[in-house]
């Protein structure tokens, strides 16, 4: 969901070759939350199964559990995010990720949430956590995805679909537990390839965000809706999906 001024909400997504931690350096992550103090939340697969845990306080709140969080979680596909809310209230229900079945989904921008709701059906309708645009448009992504029998074709039709009534941008990390899915359409989205041992920053707390432990011994791909280092992040291609498999092959695809 978009932003009420500035910078809309932040997305960061990684996947492993093997099970890592994101510890969080609060030095760093302040400048995010700072800026979207409306909810945080992370998602990551425990056994196979999908895992959601948000907040619909700020990650700065004394009461945040990201510090517990981002230590103890060890999965080799995770989803982060920050929210500055346009659509819904400041609670738990409305921050991301967003879990259905065992996909994960979180969003950058803002989609016409009453229309795009009319055109859900069954399942799909039912049981929605929230008030917000983006759990809708989660929704309607995974209708396509039924729909359209793949992955790649179901998502071309949904955004091209809800980029008719867009009111902002549809940007999106998705994961079913052995994919992670990038969307890039109205915001910044960039994507890092990381090798074990790989931390080339300049500045401490330019890097701070990405220093989990285990991280360091582990090949893995980022994507993030900033440069989180200086190390060489590539732009998505507006438009464009990326599908980042368990071999840490990314493909790139062009949908818009």
């Amino acid at each position: 969901m978009g932003g009420r001024r500035g910078r809309m909400c932040r997305l960061l997504g990684l996947i492993a070759s093997g099970p890592v931690d994101l510890e969080f350096s609060l030095e760093r992550f302040r400048r995010l939350a700072r800026e979207h103090p409306d909810g945080w939340g992370m998602g990551w697969y425990e056994g196979g199964e999908a895992r959601v845990f948000k907040q619909g306080i700020s990650a700065l709140d004394p009461e945040s559990k990201l510090p517990q969080l981002s230590r103890s979680v060890k999965s080799s596909i995770i989803l982060c995010h920050v929210r500055r809310a346009s659509c819904g209230r400041v609670r738990g229900e409305n921050s991301h990720p967003f879990r259905f079945d065992n996909w994960i989904f979180a969003h950058n921008g803002t989609v016409d949430r009453e229309q795009l709701r009319r055109k859900l059906r069954g399942r799909y309708a039912e049981g929605l956590e929230g008030e917000t645009d983006s759990e809708v448009y989660f929704r309607w992504l995974l209708q396509c995805l039924e729909g359209e029998g793949g992955v790649e074709e179901g998502i071309g039709v949904a955004v091209e679909e809800a980029r008719r009534s867009a009111k902002g941008a549809l940007n999106f990390l998705l994961s079913d537990g052995e994919h992670l899915y990038a969307f890039r359409l109205g915001e910044s989205l960039h994507r890092l390839r990381r090798g074990p041992g790989e931390l080339s920053c300049s500045s401490p707390e330019t890097g701070a965000l990405l220093r989990g432990k285990l991280l360091r011994g582990e090949r893995a791909v980022l994507v993030c809706s900033e440069r989180l280092t200086e190390e060489g992040w590539e732009e998505v291609g507006e438009g464009s999906l990326l599908r980042i498999g368990g071999d840490l092959r990314v493909r790139e695809v062009r949908l818009l």
